[in-house]
């Protein structure tokens, strides 16, 4: 038995190495990155251009999103507008007053509604995509809020004939409102600054992120389209469009301001959506990428980015067999185990931190600023760790499930509602195993913490003690949207 234990817990480091490495590959390609690109001029007139805007549901931020998507420089007569509302509530009557209100800025506007959310966020995207003769689509979130250049700025990457997708990288405007969007801020910051950059100057495929970005229409077609048989059809699309040659273009230093949520629940449930999807595309593509023609180290780096998902389940694991291991260890110590372990960990973590730590740097060029966040490392760790309950769920969801319904994120701050994510007793019944897996693991660490702490081994147990506040304290502030009489009494 314990042989056994001791072996699976080995494997399960071995498994979290392999994804440290893989960190330590990609902040070695963002470091090699070569300078940002020039735009070529473009050549001949102009061409039509349809912005899409997806909604369900967003009375807090839909105005916003008006101002800033009627207000992009291109020529009216190119320019057509498409607010693509699947909604339920009283957005569609916000919608609709702002474009009397504002009937200059509202001619190119066009609102569109569906009897049905068939496909989802996919599924309005390709309807929209059947009702214009546009050459080029930008997609705009509800939350997302671009500058007038956008259109001029993002167009002339496409003079290449070769080029399906220029993305621009998110920031945040809420980045500092709460600790939770500073966490989320960081971890996001090493995805869109890192990560999106080194595949991008290493020629490896990477993916459109479903806003912010703009599409050739032939680039698209060619691919097959918009599927919704995964939650991530961005995802899903870029693989297929990059599978078919077409090249993708990552601005770096060009950003859109977003919202990040500002609920846990929220934040928990886009999570689970994104690694649910990046599962299913796995599922779906990745045979498809490895028997392709494109070059090994471009498949290598969708083996990985395809099954990123994988690490949670491993997290999982290693939170319930790390203090059982530990005591093992502390009653046979000896042997290679006890270099193995240690640096294993150290490995892990140490690797995420410096991803982290990149990305806040070289968000602003501040190195002050990544180190007050490297200082925090311990916390941003453990908070990371107890969110892998929520995603290793998803990951399991995506290795056996296709397609499924796409739950949007509420967006506007602390006044959008999270009832519906857990308003549905499946839902609500979901994310109650997980807090409740949460605060197991949480108060496992902690009685293992009490127990190192009367045996004299008080570094082991103030790291448990860190691991177990971060489990404790998610499961903490899921509580009020999982049981509603909570938080009503909290506030």
């Amino acid at each position: 038995m314990m042989d056994g234990l001791i072996a699976v817990y080995t494997l399960t480091l071995a498994g979290l190495a392999f994804f440290a490495v893989h960190r330590v590959k990609l902040l070695w390609l963002y470091f090699r990155r070569r300078p940002p690109l020039q735009p070529p001029v473009w050549p001949g007139p102009l061409p039509r251009v349809c912005v899409q805007c997806p909604l369900y549901n967003e009375p807090l931020v839909v105005e916003a999103l008006l101002e800033k998507v009627t207000a992009l420089h291109w020529p009216a007569e190119l320019l057509e507008i498409q607010i693509l509302d699947d909604s339920t509530d009283e957005t569609p009557e916000i919608i609709e007053r702002w474009l009397q209100a504002n009937p200059a800025r509202a001619v190119g506007c066009t609102h569109l509604r569906r009897r049905n959310r068939e496909g989802y966020k996919a599924g309005a995207l390709a309807r929209g995509m059947a009702r214009s003769p546009a050459d080029f689509f930008a997609v705009f979130d509800a939350d997302f809020r671009p500058e007038p250049d956008f259109l001029e700025t993002l167009m002339p990457y496409f003079a290449n004939p070769r080029v399906g997708v220029v993305q621009a990288r998110w920031e945040f405007l809420n980045r500092e409102r709460s600790l939770l969007t500073r966490f989320q801020g960081i971890f996001l910051d090493a995805h869109f600054i890192v990560e999106q950059a080194g595949r991008f100057s290493g020629d490896l495929f990477f993916n459109f992120n479903g806003t912010a970005g703009m599409w050739r229409r032939t680039a698209l077609e060619e691919a097959g389209g918009w599927c919704a048989d995964t939650v991530t059809e961005d995802l899903d699309a870029s693989y297929r469009a990059q599978l078919c040659g077409w090249k993708f273009v990552y601005l770096e230093n060009y950003t859109v301001p977003s919202e990040l949520p500002e609920n846990l629940t929220a934040f928990k449930s886009q999570q689970r959506r994104w690694t649910k999807g990046g599962m299913q595309v796995a599922r779906k593509l990745l045979r498809t990428v490895l028997r392709s023609d494109h070059p090994a180290r471009v498949k290598r780096e969708a083996f990985n980015h395809l099954l990123t998902g994988l690490v949670h389940p491993l997290l999982v694991m290693f939170s319930i067999l790390f203090v059982p291991c530990l005591y093992l260890m502390g009653a046979r110590p000896g042997g290679l185990w006890l270099w193995i372990n240690p640096l294993s960990i150290v490995a892990a973590g140490g690797s995420t931190v410096t991803l982290y730590v990149t990305g806040q740097y070289f968000r602003e060029g501040r190195w002050l600023h990544g180190c007050i966040w490297l200082l925090c490392a311990p916390f941003v760790l453990a908070f990371g760790l107890a969110m892998s309950v929520t995603c290793g769920v998803a990951t399991l969801e995506g290795l056996l499930t296709k397609g499924g319904e796409f739950v949007r994120t509420p967006k506007g701050g602390r006044a959008a509602s999270v009832g519906g994510l857990v308003g549905h007793l499946r839902s609500r019944t979901l994310f109650t195993m997980i807090t409740l897996v949460e605060v197991t693991l949480g108060l496992g660490m902690f009685f293992g913490a009490v127990y190192f702490s009367a045996n004299a081994k008080t570094y082991i147990a103030a790291i448990l003690l860190v691991k177990a506040t971060g489990f404790l304290g998610l499961a903490a502030l899921s509580a009020p949207d999982l049981l509603p009489r909570f938080g009503a009494l909290r506030t």
